[in-house]
């Protein structure tokens, strides 16, 4: 008994020697009951990947955030048909329905691409903009495409712009504001209510989320974090934290002293400053003018043995940059260097010429230029497809064309592309007169599939890239959407009835227009341009077009989704310089 009474005595004295130390750090609970956590969820459409969305629903059911908002392109769209939108929604709220907290639909451009959607968007969710408050934090939930209007001329209405006024006024006291919509109208131009928006947010603390361009950037305005999300399940290159593509979404955390962000990759986790806007803004310009350029080869009468590749390096930044081009030879055309490095200073221009050889005069396929550009915080990565053209040109017409889908005054149309068994293909031709540029396109297909009367590219159908800017700029094309509309155009013709007209003629320049006709063999169309559109961006004098025919082949019973049968290559896989039709 004395024994124990011993060591009682002891343990207590251990204790009290040690009540100044303690195997924790603080008792002050991350537990403050304003705190609260929410998902923002990023594009889901736009060629959506089958399973991304239901890999992300899971992740956030496991993180049991209190909701989620989204911020649009739910649904594919693009349509008029209602069953087609009613059967988009129906397969989306199928999936939404598991999560385990509530959802906050926005608009984008595929949920409220025309009126018909727009109606049944109202009909379906009510109002397109709305606002809550939860634990002293107000919810902007904003509609970019406010009158349908989202990819023509993006911004808010004047009806939009006063209610946020009088959302903001009548909640001035709440600890932070989180606006969300779908496009970053910050880097429109034209979205002045925008910019309203923007003055009446200055001087409260807030948070802007945005989507649409499926790439993920951290912009600083206003002193704020303003976020455009890549996506989750959205179409997407996945090339990484380096291009901001990934899929993700955004676990936002509030508490006392404002939000923390956390990118939850659905293979990993990331700080907000997983990309920035300047870094994407310095590799994104290199789309539309790489700093690495493979002249396009163009000649009248097939070169012999060798030729030579002019190659062009320019460093338009302000760093350093280190070049590294890895070449690999294609069918009958060899490349004599098999790779180039080089750094060039921040501003610096350099020219070379490399020489290949030509084993074969005909059926090439191209070299490929797997090229990188880098400096410490930032990469550019693109695969050249090298080929030599023939140089083609313009025909001036010989008799008066009406453009009414009926093809008997054009004779014999020079170009074609048939598919690999032989059952659909097509020609085409390109000619000129005084004031327009003319192409027609003759469809051999005996199997139409157009159950949508409105053009779309799930159904048969004919459609054309053109571009109208100069050579050095329409070369190296890769359909940059900063420059769709203004630049180069996207024309689509569906044979939804025996005659009919140009898809989405709302969006076209001013004189363009598009029939066509059903035939025997299948379906031909006319299209029309004014050379007003071309002569703005390369003056009187212009002499280059650049143009993609692409056939949409849906065959009954055999496949969900149309082939694709195109006289070039997708200008998307950079095959620089293929396509263009000179004037004479």
């Amino acid at each position: 008994m004395r024994t124990i009474f011993i060591l009682l005595i002891f343990s207590m004295n251990i204790i009290s020697s040690l009540s100044q130390v303690k195997p924790w750090t603080n008792l002050n609970y991350n537990n403050d009951s304003l705190s609260f956590h929410f998902v923002v969820s990023p594009d889901h459409t736009g060629a959506h990947r089958s399973g991304i969305l239901k890999k992300g629903i899971d992740r956030i059911n496991l993180m049991q955030p209190d909701f989620v908002v989204s911020i649009g392109d739910l649904i594919e769209g693009y349509t008029k048909d209602p069953n087609d939108v009613e059967n988009q929604w129906a397969e989306f709220n199928n999936s939404i329905k598991q999560l385990q907290m509530p959802f906050f639909y926005v608009a984008g451009n595929h949920d409220y691409t025309n009126q018909t959607m727009a109606e049944i968007w109202q009909q379906k969710y009510g109002a397109s903009f709305y606002h809550f408050v939860y634990k002293n934090v107000l919810f902007l939930c904003l509609n970019s495409e406010d009158g349908a209007t989202g990819l023509k001329q993006p911004d808010f209405s004047s009806q939009q712009l006063a209610f946020v006024e009088k959302a903001l006024a009548e909640n001035s006291k709440v600890k932070w504001t989180m606006v969300f919509m779908h496009q970053p109208l910050w880097i429109t131009p034209t979205a002045k209510n925008w910019l309203n928006v923007e003055k009446l947010l200055a001087d409260r603390k807030h948070s802007v989320f945005t989507g649409h361009t499926h790439q993920y950037a951290l912009h600083n305005r206003n002193k704020s974090d303003y976020f455009v999300l890549s996506t989750m399940g959205g179409v997407n290159s996945l090339r990484g934290k380096k291009y901001g593509e990934f899929d993700h979404f955004l676990w936002v955390s509030m508490t006392p002293n404002g939000p923390t962000y956390a990118n939850i990759m659905l293979d990993g986790v990331e700080d907000k400053s997983v990309q920035t806007a300047e870094n994407l803004e310095r590799s994104a310009s290199f789309n539309a003018k790489p700093p690495v350029r493979f002249e396009p080869f163009y000649y009248i009468a097939k070169p012999d043995n060798k030729a030579l590749w002019k190659l062009v390096f320019n460093n338009n930044t302000k760093e350093n940059q280190h070049y590294k081009i890895n070449l690999i030879a294609g069918k009958g055309l060899k490349p004599q260097h098999n790779s180039i490095t080089k750094q060039l200073n921040a501003g610096a221009k350099e020219e070379m010429t490399i020489p290949f050889d030509i084993e074969k005069k005909e059926n090439w396929s191209p070299i490929i230029a797997d090229v990188t550009v880098k400096d410490d915080n930032y990469e550019w990565n693109t695969k050249m497809h090298l080929l030599p053209y023939e140089k083609l040109f313009i025909d001036e017409t010989k008799k008066t064309i009406s453009v009414d889908g009926d093809l008997n005054e054009w004779g014999k149309l020079r170009f074609s592309k048939q598919d690999s068994v032989g059952t659909t293909g097509f020609h085409f031709d390109v000619r000129k007169d005084d004031k327009f540029l003319y192409i027609a396109i003759d469809v051999n297909d005996k199997d139409i599939q157009a159950p949508s009367k409105h053009a779309n590219l799930n159904q048969d159908g004919a459609y054309v890239v053109f571009d109208a800017s100069p050579l050095a700029y329409s070369a190296f094309n890769l359909r940059n959407s900063e420059g769709m509309g203004s630049e180069w155009l996207f024309m689509i013709a569906s044979p939804t009835a025996n005659e009919f007209e140009l898809g989405f003629k709302e969006h076209m320049p001013p004189g363009l227009t598009g029939k066509g006709k059903k035939t025997d063999k299948g379906y031909s169309i006319e299209y029309t341009i004014l050379q007003a559109f071309i002569q703005r961006l390369q003056g009187t004098n212009w002499k280059n077009i650049r143009l993609n025919i692409v056939i949409a082949d849906l065959n009954a019973g055999n496949n969900v989704t149309p082939r694709r049968i195109s006289w070039m290559p997708d200008w998307i896989e950079n095959y620089p310089g293929s396509g263009m039709f000179f004037k004479r």
